[in-house]
């Protein structure tokens, strides 16, 4: 598969599983998904076993397809993006043999992904603190391990090729 093709995949998954929890900047933290997404708990298992799911679910063409019309991002909320992924067979079997059930793929991704842009941010210089979306415990475990949370996810992104 072709890193312009992955990168397009990854897209898709990150779109898949954020957009159902993280919806629109202007929400607030304290709605019950990005509540969950913010008391979820980052560590470097848990991003092992996403990054599986995410390589797995990239190969596997009758996952892929599961979502060509309906995709669990586009769902209001965390709970009807889990049911979507519970539509597919395959993308269940490929979260299941990474050690992730559909729901804790959503909130990870949102966890993960959001809370690692933030820091990138802070790092940069975008913003100067952490928005209340945020976990204080992931946005500290991200910092001690930004580097290697960077490297790890690269590959899933294209920067890694």
């Amino acid at each position: 598969m072709s890193s312009r093709r992955n990168v397009s995949l990854l897209g898709t998954l990150l779109f898949l599983a954020c957009g159902a929890g993280a919806q629109s900047p202007a929400r607030k933290a304290d709605t019950p998904d990005l509540k969950e997404i913010r008391d979820y708990r980052l560590n470097m298992d848990v991003i092992q076993k996403y990054i599986r799911a995410v390589k797995t679910g990239a190969n596997d063409a009758a996952a892929k397809k599961c979502f060509e019309n309906k995709s669990p991002g586009n769902a209001p909320t965390i709970d009807a993006g889990e049911k979507i992924i519970n539509t597919c067979p395959a993308a269940v079997a490929d979260l299941a043999a990474a050690g992730i059930k559909p729901r804790e793929f959503i909130v990870i991704t949102g966890a993960l992904i959001g809370d690692f842009m933030a820091v990138s941010m802070k790092k940069n210089g975008a913003i100067k603190e952490y928005p209340a979306s945020i976990s204080p415990e992931n946005a500290a475990f991200i910092e001690q391990n930004y580097e290697k949370i960077q490297a790890m996810l690269a590959p899933l992104t294209g920067g890694g090729r």
